[in-house]
């Protein structure tokens, strides 16, 4: 249903972390950019991939250069840390090369790839541009960031973040995408998980959908700072331990982009309609 991979070492550079066509997916991969050094410099080439680049802390210079031309982005990323403020985020099409230079360190910054067939624009999105969208009701509301979405000219991309509140659940309640049944249809999705204060933790549950998840078919797995999840499939629902504070970094590819192309579990759906569970009451 999902593979789980704990947060690796801190390593300057570019650090893969999911490899294309790893643990069965069939268009996204992942990576970390990490620039120490003020003045430190890479230049990341989509090659056959579009990208969608989060800068979580630190500023850079950033040049794309592409079929389409050059664009100067200027200085991109002014927040300290992913927890401080609304991020920023870059878009690149395919055959795009665009050449950071760190002017503010240590500059950090997730990387999202997935598998493109058309060339495009790139499309940078400053802090404060992404309208902020509070989802569910108390301890389930969160807010997120769909920074890379149905305004931007990608392909299969879609791509954001999550901040989930201290003992709150997120993608909640459970929805899936795996089905061609619009709205739903079929997509991959991979969470990075950030938490704040670092040592705090979170759990990812897990179902294949049609079954129960009381009769015993779920999976949960302890997540904290830095680890990832793949999610090929499924109810994927998750909480971050009071007193923490948890982002989701995510990204979502299939063959059919659209935003809301995901169906709810029509049991928990019920929980939508509660006035026992509202804001008031």
């Amino acid at each position: 249903m999902g593979t789980y991979l704990p947060a690796a070492t801190p390593l300057p550079g570019y650090a893969p972390i999911i490899e294309p066509l790893q643990c069965g997916l069939r268009f996204l991969s992942m990576a970390r950019l990490r620039l120490a050094e003020r003045g430190a410099t890479y230049a990341l080439r989509t090659e056959a991939h579009e990208a969608g680049i989060d800068i979580l802390g630190g500023t850079a210079a950033v040049t794309v250069s592409g079929p389409t031309g050059t664009m100067e982005a200027g200085e991109v990323g002014q927040r300290a840390s992913a927890f401080v403020g609304p991020p920023t985020m870059l878009y690149l099409p395919r055959s795009t090369t665009a050449q950071f230079t760190c002017l503010a360190a240590p500059l950090d910054a997730i990387i999202f790839k997935a598998i493109a067939r058309r060339d495009g624009l790139p499309r940078l999105i400053r802090a404060g541009e992404t309208e902020a969208l509070s989802f569910g009701k108390p301890n389930w509301q969160r807010t997120v960031y769909p920074c890379i979405g149905v305004e931007v000219d990608a392909e299969r991309l879609m791509m954001g973040e999550t901040h989930t509140p201290s003992g709150n659940w997120s993608s909640y309640p459970p929805h899936k995408h795996d089905t061609e049944l619009p709205p739903e249809s079929p997509s991959e999705e991979i969470y990075h998980f950030l938490i704040d204060p670092g040592f705090g933790f979170g759990l990812q549950a897990l179902w294949d959908p049609g079954v129960a998840a009381e009769r015993g078919s779920a999976v949960a797995h302890v997540v904290r700072d830095g680890d990832t999840m793949i999610i090929p499939r499924g109810y994927h629902p998750v909480v971050v331990a009071p007193g923490f504070r948890m982002i989701t970094v995510w990204a979502y590819a299939g063959d059919r982009r659209a935003w809301g192309s995901w169906s709810t579990h029509p049991e928990y759906a019920q929980l939508l309609e509660r006035s026992d569970l509202s804001a008031e009451g």
